[in-house]
């Protein structure tokens, strides 16, 4: 992940992380255990799942920034590694709603907290991400989840809600990154926000030049 030149002060992606929760935890308010196991606009994943995942994810930036700040790094985002992160989502996607939520509520809140927590002197702190990215970058890590996955869930939130900081961050670092790792793709003329969907893989249009697997 590389950081985009008008990047926003620590602070400010803290209070856009929180914006952004917050977001997501009114949409989810009233889910009904029906509409938690209805599919998502994931394939293969129902509301339950994208929401358990979110909680999960909280989790794991939670452990990296408890790290941090203890100095006991964590050796990677997820224990046991892909197959355990795939059980806890499929073990935790079946609960009821409330439950669900709950679940999402706590987490979220939690690793905003412990990100809080984490002082200027600790930013340049690396942490295992995919590859290993520094402490300031992990509030961008839950803004992405958060935005991303709040469209997923396929509750009225969708590509044209998302904040125009949050567009325009995003494709200040990845539009770099496809053309450095994939200059054969034609990047289409497109709003940002369409832009940014079809970067991600969640074209808002038929038609589009194919793109490859996001992250890059």
């Amino acid at each position: 992940m590389t950081s985009p030149s008008a990047a926003l002060s620590y602070a400010e992606l803290l209070d856009t992380v929180a914006e952004s929760h917050r977001a997501a935890e009114a949409t989810l308010e009233g889910l009904t255990d029906d509409q938690a196991r209805e599919p998502s606009l994931l394939p293969g994943w129902s509301r339950g799942h994208v929401v358990t995942h979110l909680a999960r994810n909280a989790d794991a930036l939670n452990r990296f920034a408890v790290g941090v700040i203890t100095g006991e790094a964590a050796p990677e985002m997820y224990p046991g590694g892909p197959a355990a992160r795939a059980a806890a989502i499929e073990e935790g996607a079946g609960r009821p709603a409330e439950l669900l939520v709950a679940d999402f509520r706590f987490a979220g809140r939690r690793v905003l907290e412990s990100l809080r927590r984490i002082t200027e002197d600790l930013y340049e702190t690396p942490v295992n991400w995919r590859q290993r990215v520094p402490a300031r970058q992990v509030p961008v890590l839950r803004w992405r989840e958060l935005e991303i996955h709040h469209v997923d869930l396929g509750l009225g939130y969708s590509a044209a809600d998302w904040p125009a900081a949050f567009v325009e961050h995003t494709l200040e670092s990845e539009l770099p990154e496809l053309a450095a790792r994939h200059p054969d793709v034609g990047v289409p003329e497109l709003p940002r926000t369409e832009l940014l969907a079809w970067v991600i893989g969640r074209p808002t249009r038929e038609g589009l030049p194919p793109v490859p697997a996001w992250p890059f």
